[in-house]
């Protein structure tokens, strides 16, 4: 089926599902995100474990109080260490440290769950069984993809299910009272997750994306390009930039009409962000400019790309109501060095896309 309504809801359902196919910089943004939210529950717990020692003294018996005390004191400090130790942002780390934080909480449980041999002669004890439905909570305010979620959630009922049919406590009712919310509080928390994640890509898009090419806009191309130029200082790579502008634009407008001159920017934005390397970053600089930002890009490899564009663009044939139009494209190269600040290069790449035209349009300079 290729109707637009199917094509949208098919493309929104793939987004919920995996990440595979979000952009760079929405990955790198929910990574931060992620990272953030988990390093702040991570803390909480932390400081709660040991601080809950008051409450057992009150409620536990002194035979497993000194093996509960010992186990609160251990999992605080590593929960702390998770909150604390820095990791780099992206989607691995993210990942991982929401596996470490269910580890981590539900060992504990495991560990709580055999030191009472999963009977609670005291009603307050009965408060200890709902750490998982606890921690489901914490995870349903995570902007998680389905496959994310449910590796996560999965993880948390699997535990609970194991360590109570490992201790036989498995027919119980309370257990399977407990079973029976934390399924509901799962069910929730996927339904929690996706929202957000769906809201969190609509503010993105709209914030980050040009709405009438779909590219960068200049805000967020800027923003974005300050992480990728970091990462090309660090591994001591050059960058190179594309200054792509498209010639007598103006005479188009004045000619075919503003809404022609629209189709030709969305057409000349589909083949810059075409064939592009996942790393690249298009965007629209303003007007009829655009920007191609090539981490791990030399001078030769960066010529090639451009002159593949020029002439992708001169092979356009854009259809208007007075016909179709033709167009060309002049293009500047410029090359950084690791290090060299993007306003200097993009400079560079402004003056050779000036030498361009003034060689007769249609022309890569660098």
């Amino acid at each position: 089926m290729n109707h637009p309504l199917y094509t949208k809801m098919r493309a929104a359902l793939l987004d919920c599902v995996s990440s595979r196919d979000h952009s760079h910089d929405f990955s790198f943004y929910r990574s931060e995100l992620l990272l953030e939210r988990v390093r702040l529950f991570a803390a909480l717990f932390g400081l709660a474990s040991p601080a809950w020692i008051l409450v057992d003294r009150w409620l536990l018996p002194e035979d497993i109080l000194g093996a509960m005390m010992g186990l609160r004191v251990v999992t605080g400090l590593v929960l702390l260490l998770l909150a604390l130790v820095p990791v780099k942002p992206s989607l691995n780390s993210a990942r991982l440290r929401i596996t470490a934080l269910v580890v981590v909480v539900m060992g504990f449980y495991v560990f709580v769950e055999v030191l009472t041999g999963g009977t609670y002669p005291s009603p307050g004890l009965i408060g200890y069984t709902i750490l998982p439905v606890l921690l489901v909570g914490v995870l349903s305010l995570l902007p998680l993809t389905i496959l994310e979620s449910s590796a996560a959630l999965a993880l948390i009922a699997l535990t609970v299910l194991g360590t109570h049919f490992s201790i036989a406590s498995l027919g119980d009712a309370g257990v399977l009272g407990l079973f029976w919310v934390l399924l509901l509080f799962i069910g929730f928390a996927l339904l929690a997750q996706i929202f957000q994640l769906r809201l969190l890509l609509l503010i993105h898009r709209q914030a980050t994306r040009d709405a009438l090419t779909g590219l960068f806009n200049r805000g967020a191309l800027l923003r974005h390009a300050a992480h990728v130029l970091a990462d090309c200082k660090k591994r001591e790579v050059s960058y190179s930039v594309l200054m792509i502008d498209l010639d007598r634009f103006k005479l188009i407008n004045d000619t075919y009409g503003h809404l022609a001159g629209d189709k030709v920017l969305r057409a000349v934005a589909r083949v810059i962000s075409g064939s592009l390397s996942p790393s690249y970053l298009p965007g629209r600089f303003g007007g009829e400019e655009f920007l191609l930002l090539m981490p791990d890009t030399e001078l030769e490899a960066a010529l090639e790309q451009a002159e593949r564009l020029r002439a992708s663009v001169e092979e356009l044939v854009v259809k208007t109501d007075s016909g179709p139009l033709n167009i060309t494209a002049s293009i500047g190269v410029a090359v950084g060095a690791p290090g060299d600040p993007l306003e200097e290069v993009v400079h560079r790449a402004d003056q050779s896309l000036y030498s361009a035209k003034e060689s007769g349009r249609n022309f890569v300079v660098s």
